[in-house]
């Protein structure tokens, strides 16, 4: 290995370190919350879902002075938002944007966001709590406060997704791994 690709190996653990990469319930959560998403604009041509890669660069500054970029874990850009190039990151504020905590967010990371995304015009924004099974539902309307939701409570679009309706339950509407409900797998080959 080379020294170059030794510097490179070390950064990579470093950042790894700083930034946790999300665990396998966030990344199902996404998954499935898109998948509803999807199913029912399906036809539609209501909008499109994006995932945790597109870049969103806002116009607006934060509260340090410098320019908003983010990458929400799932958003939703209504179909008279979308810009007419889509082949680069978005200039626009999604109308849904939805975030899944993880076990290493802090609360005051999250109220950042929330306010980076609100000040930049994002309509309505799901904050997806995992640990508890809940959601905070904020909306722009409203400003910073939110109102939360947990389970057979529905999600509804509003203005932003008519028609959309989600219950909290079905976000977390999946079996525990097999090795913490204590069943063992068998061998099929045997």
């Amino acid at each position: 290995m080379s020294h170059y690709e030794l510097e490179l190996a070390e950064a990579s653990e470093d950042e790894e370190e700083d930034e946790p990469m999300p665990t396998a319930e966030h990344s199902f959560i996404c998954v499935n919350i898109s998948t509803e998403l999807n199913n029912f604009l399906r036809g539609k041509k209501l909008g499109w879902v994006f995932d945790s890669t597109l870049e969103y660069r806002f116009p607006n500054e934060n509260k340090a002075g410098k320019k908003v970029s983010r990458y929400p874990d799932v958003s939703f850009v209504r179909q008279e938002h979308l810009p007419d190039n889509i082949r680069t990151y978005l200039k626009v504020a999604p109308d849904l944007v939805i975030e899944v905590i993880s076990p290493s967010d802090k609360g005051y990371d999250i109220a950042d966001k929330v306010d980076e995304y609100q000040r930049a015009g994002v309509r309505l924004i799901w904050v997806i709590l995992p640990a508890n099974r809940t959601v905070d539902v904020y909306r722009l309307a409203k400003g910073p406060r939110s109102h939360g939701y947990f389970g057979e409570d529905e999600l509804d679009g509003e203005d932003v997704i008519s028609g959309f309706k989600l219950k909290v339950s079905a976000i977390f509407n999946y079996p525990p791994p097999l090795k913490e409900t204590g069943i063992v797998e068998r061998d099929l080959n045997r």
